[in-house]
């Protein structure tokens, strides 16, 4: 099997997740098809077509048993085929060669082959205002796109050695670009892919039901363990936001499998001999606030600066997560072989120094009062809170008033956290981001992002997209690394953001339900070959 992990993350697995133990040698009768699985996540999504979504998590975790993508990657961070059966770069990684599996058919019967895929790529190429978040990555690197029979080639305008990772990640799902075009947005609503499980219903507020595919018959096996139709007759995800209601539906009985289990219940749910538990650490970029820098107070490096030194993210780690994750101090996991550990003393918890530094700034505290002014206007910012995603922003929101701001939450949840992000009218919009490979940075740093999701900081000094144009698209991976060190280096130097903690994820299951596969983030979950005993 091709092993990418030569240019990517080179790091054990066991460094930064543990594994589901996962048998893909039951009996033949624990696996004989049927029965179906409700799936609870914390937020509703936006859209489910992989073209149309912003890439949020909760979209893609939908859409990756409805699409499939050009290739999965496994825990081992192993390359796995998926509708291209095999590939080939040039060199200086700017022209990919994949061969299309044949016989594959979206879920209304269209083919799905080397045209499709091509298709596919053209739209990203070619569209501006329906693209969503996930394929617009790839889209100034696309250069051309050509078929040869069962193959596209794939010819860029740099060069994209993780490319293979970027096409693993559900985001990147193959969607029917002729149902898009006559259908537009309303595509992502009732989608058509190609995946194991097709679209059912969509109760909006209530939950997505997916049905099996019973004429599956191109999937990874060694992805899977089956290449043919789902097990499951049916797959529910049901829309939960508070978190005590989910795990209660897990216990129940009304739910198999719920992501973010409430940390203070953890212990109690390992504990509990119905259930397993999975501790998994998600690579990417940690949770976060972005500090935005086109307004006031967010446009002075001294205000980002104090508050970086503002917030206990120690506290935050024992008070709100009871102790079960980490600090973070930078823009990237410590998953990554890249991570600078250096960072870790940049910002230590120094409420003096940031008193210091709001004064320098000319943001004063009058007698009686609990709130810095400067010239007649508050110390005022506001923390974008993502309903379900965020807890620590009222203690952080605590933190910040200690040294004399104004500081406010704006709760938003699913599309409307996009919007608010997107908008840059708020100074610190949290955030956190899950991927495999360390030029997905690119995503959130980069100008191209600014108005849309994830995006929101909008820096306007070119330094930053230069390094991350010329880091992602470098093949010799030491002087990667040290591109990438430098990245991080440059974001926190200018108060870019303030790192609050490494998510480490908590997922439970019913023991009935098995077979289903983890991705190489330790996100994303296939259920083609899940199947209940």
């Amino acid at each position: 099997m091709p092993d990418f992990r030569s240019l990517s993350r080179r790091v054990s697995v066991a460094a930064w997740l543990a594994l589901f133990v996962l048998s893909l040698t039951a009996t033949a009768w624990a696996q004989s098809p049927g029965g179906a699985i409700v799936f609870a996540g914390n937020q509703e999504p936006a859209s489910i077509d992989p073209t149309l979504m912003s890439g949020n998590v909760n979209e893609r975790q939908v859409a990756a048993q409805l699409f499939d993508t050009l290739v999965y990657i496994d825990q081992s961070q192993t390359v796995h085929p998926g509708l291209a059966t095999s590939w080939i770069a040039s060199d200086d990684k700017t022209v990919w060669t994949f061969d299309i599996a044949s016989g594959v058919t979206f879920h209304n019967g269209d083919p799905l082959d080397a045209e499709a895929v091509a298709a596919q790529f053209e739209f990203v190429r070619t569209n501006e205002d329906r693209l969503g978040g996930t394929w617009s990555r790839v889209k100034s690197a696309i250069e051309s796109v050509a078929v040869d029979g069962d193959r596209v080639v794939l010819t860029l305008t740099r060069p994209l050695p993780d490319l293979l990772i970027d096409l693993a990640d559900p985001g990147f799902g193959i969607s029917n670009i002729a149902y898009i075009e006559s259908a537009g947005t309303a595509a992502g609503f009732e989608p058509i892919g190609s995946g194991p499980f097709k679209f059912g219903e969509w109760v909006t507020g209530s939950h997505i039901t997916l049905v099996r595919n019973p004429d599956y018959a191109w999937g990874s096996a060694t992805m899977f363990g089956t290449a043919g139709p789902a097990y499951l007759d049916e797959l529910t995800f049901r829309f939960i936001p508070e978190a005590q209601t989910r795990l209660a539906t897990l216990e129940t009985g009304e739910t198999d499998f719920i992501d973010l289990v409430p940390f203070a219940d953890v212990q109690r749910m390992i504990d509990d001999t119905r259930f397993t538990i999975t501790r998994f650490l998600l690579p990417g970029m940690p949770q976060m606030n972005y500090m935005n820098t086109r307004m006031t107070p967010t446009d002075d490096l001294r205000v980002r600066q104090a508050i970086n030194h503002a917030v206990d993210k120690q506290t935050i780690v024992d008070v709100v997560y009871f102790g079960l994750v980490e600090p973070a101090y930078g823009p990237l996991s410590a998953a990554f072989p890249e991570y600078d550990p250096s960072l870790e003393a940049m910002y230590p918890f120094d409420p003096e120094r940031a008193v210091e530094l709001l004064e320098d700034a000319g943001w004063i505290l009058e007698a009686r009062s609990t709130v810095r002014t400067r010239n007649g206007e508050t110390l005022s910012v506001t923390l974008v809170e993502n309903q379900s995603w965020n807890d620590w922003v009222y203690v952080m929101q605590a933190f910040l008033q200690d040294v004399g701001f104004d500081a406010r939450v704006l709760t938003t949840q699913g599309p409307s956290n996009t919007a608010a992000i997107a908008s840059g009218e708020h100074a610190l919009p949290s955030m956190g981001d899950v991927f495999a490979s360390v030029t997905q940075m690119t995503r959130d740093w980069h100008s191209e992002g600014y108005g849309t999701f994830p995006s929101g900081h909008f820096w306007d000094e070119p330094e930053l997209d230069e390094m991350l144009r010329t880091a992602e698209s470098e093949t010799d991976l030491e002087r990667r690394t040290e591109m990438y060190v430098e990245i991080q280096r440059y974001i926190m130097e200018n108060a870019l953001m303030i790192p609050i903690f490494e998510l480490y994820f908590y997922a439970g299951h019913s023991n009935d339900l098995s077979g289903f596969v983890v991705d190489g983030t330790g996100f994303y979950k296939y259920f083609a070959g899940a199947y209940l005993e």
